[in-house]
């Protein structure tokens, strides 16, 4: 009985190993979705008010910086979606309204890495920015962020996920306009 008693911590042992990547992975993304939407509502809310909502600490003579800091950190995250990517220029290309806006779509889609190449992209863009954050501007100011961060919206999202049909062509609407 003792003897089927270790094998089962073994073998429960030898799963949570195995999984643990996995779900170190999921919290990275989540973690990197929460950074982009927090950079992503920072930076819209500055371009239409010219303040810094929400802001984490950062003084006045630290401003510009830190915006530059956030439209670098966003360039990272967006280079292969962003409105100035093959993938928007294919999507609004006049000589593709040919197509059905669903066809269109999905070979807009296609200019994308494989899923597990995003990701991978993405935890390292929010591990740079997390890291330049530190750097420039110290543990207090990430830490803020960090709090901020869990409660930002924006339109704007990863495409760190498969899409269904509905929520391609709604990707690319609000990426590529």
């Amino acid at each position: 009985m003792k003897r089927i008693s270790l094998l089962l911590q073994a073998c429960c042992f030898s799963w949570l190993a195995c999984l643990s990547p996995w779900l170190n992975a999921a919290d990275g993304i989540e973690d990197a979705e929460s950074s982009f939407s927090y950079i992503s509502n920072t930076l819209q809310a500055f371009r239409e008010s010219g303040r810094l909502v929400n802001n984490p600490g950062i003084d006045g003579s630290d401003l510009e910086f830190f915006i530059v800091l956030l439209d670098e950190s966003h360039l990272s995250f967006s280079s292969q979606f962003n409105s100035e990517s093959a993938m928007c220029h294919f999507y609004r290309d006049p000589e593709n309204s040919r197509m059905t806006i669903q066809e269109r779509a999905e070979l807009s889609l296609s200019f994308l890495r494989d899923l597990a190449d995003r990701i991978s992209l993405y935890v390292s863009a929010n591990a740079e920015f997390k890291d330049n954050v530190d750097d420039q501007f110290g543990r207090i100011v990430l830490e803020n962020i960090n709090a901020i961060k869990v409660t930002s919206v924006s339109n704007q999202r990863l495409p760190s996920s498969a899409f269904d049909e509905a929520a391609t062509i709604n990707f690319l609407d609000s990426m590529c306009t």
